[in-house]
């Protein structure tokens, strides 16, 4: 009777287990994609943000950018609430994807200095020397911009070799 009920209570425990990877891997799956639509959804923020630019409606553009924020946000929390400790690579895996969603975020947020100076550059009122220091701070910005870029790289590439781990360690190959 003892060897049933000590059975019964581990399979218990393994099932449980299991759910939580099953959470884990589901929540992870459901970002990415959120995070395909916030970047190149149609209708999405992103999409948002480039038409209010292409019009010049540089207030629409950054209210668009404040949606991106909300999303990232959204997702980081989401990732940040589940319960990990008791999974192989649970938490190496979801400190890896709140570090490579912030990185994202942030460089999508970036966005809103991008307009700022194309604001500057497109006003008709502004001198030659306004002019002149929008485009020395684009150029800072692009710098910037691509530093964060390969920042981001490094950070997938690592989220990447984490997943692996955590797929083979909890059997979901």
């Amino acid at each position: 009777m003892r060897n049933i009920f000590f059975i019964l209570l581990i399979f218990g425990l393994i099932s449980c287990q299991s759910k939580k990877v099953a959470r884990l891997n589901t929540v992870l799956l459901h970002a990415e994609r959120a995070v395909f639509n916030i970047i190149v959804g149609k209708n999405g923020p992103n999409e948002r943000k480039l038409k209010c630019i292409i019009d010049g409606d540089f207030k629409c553009a950054l209210q668009a950018v404040d949606d991106k924020e909300r999303a990232f946000n959204q997702i980081i929390n989401e990732i940040n609430a589940l319960e990990t400790h008791d999974i192989e690579y649970g938490n190496e895996l979801k400190k890896a994807a709140i570090s490579y969603y912030d990185a994202l975020k942030q460089l999508e947020i970036s966005d809103r200095q991008e307009i700022s100076i194309q604001q500057l550059s497109q006003d008709k009122t502004s001198t030659a020397q306004v002019h002149d220091n929008a485009m020395v701070k684009q150029r800072q910005l692009l710098n910037k911009k691509l530093e964060m870029r390969q920042l981001i790289n490094k950070k997938e590439n690592k989220l990447a070799e984490i997943q692996k781990q955590f797929n083979s360690a909890n059997h979901l190959n």
